[in-house]
């Protein structure tokens, strides 16, 4: 009788360390499942905010003379890297969510602004200053982008953050 006994406590055992093991083995997994969604997301969201910064940058939009009613695609440069000052006024009377919407990154903020190469803020010919969206305060990623460009005919940087 005492075989059988120790035998089961053997197999009592056994079957705890098992169990751990399988347990420690799914947490693991589980936990870099994780970590390489969130660094999909990341690569994803990178991609999309040099994509976006770049077109804006580059491109004129669509059509070449948009403004807040027309646009289909923005684009806030007369020529490539020189940012032409009535796109960006009517890019800044925009609604952030027509923004989202038509740059592609509806599932994310963005925060856009101008500056010089001396830190101050960019403003229009009326004097607004070049900003748009909200700065990131609560985020869970914030991927920031830079373009060089001439903004009246001053270098400037253009900055467009990413976040969520």
């Amino acid at each position: 009788m005492r075989k059988s006994q120790a035998w089961s406590m053997d197999f009592a055992a056994s079957v705890v360390i098992f169990v751990t093991a399988l347990i420690l083995i799914i947490f693991a997994l589980n936990y870099t499942i994780y970590q390489n969604q969130q660094q999909i997301n990341f690569n994803m969201m990178e991609n999309t905010a040099m994509t976006v910064s770049d077109s804006l940058v580059r491109q004129p939009g669509i059509p070449r003379d948009w403004n807040s009613t027309n646009v289909t695609t923005i684009g806030l440069a007369s020529q490539e890297n020189v940012l032409n000052e009535t796109k960006l006024s009517e890019f800044l009377n925009m609604n952030d969510n027509t923004i989202k919407s038509l740059l592609g990154i509806a599932n994310y903020e963005f925060y856009f602004e101008v500056r010089y190469p001396n830190g101050t803020l960019a403003s229009l010919p009326g004097g607004a200053q070049i900003t748009k969206g909200g700065y990131p305060s609560d985020a869970r990623i914030i991927i920031p982008v830079e373009r060089h460009a001439l903004y009246m005919e001053k270098p400037a940087r253009m900055v467009l953050i990413l976040w969520d």
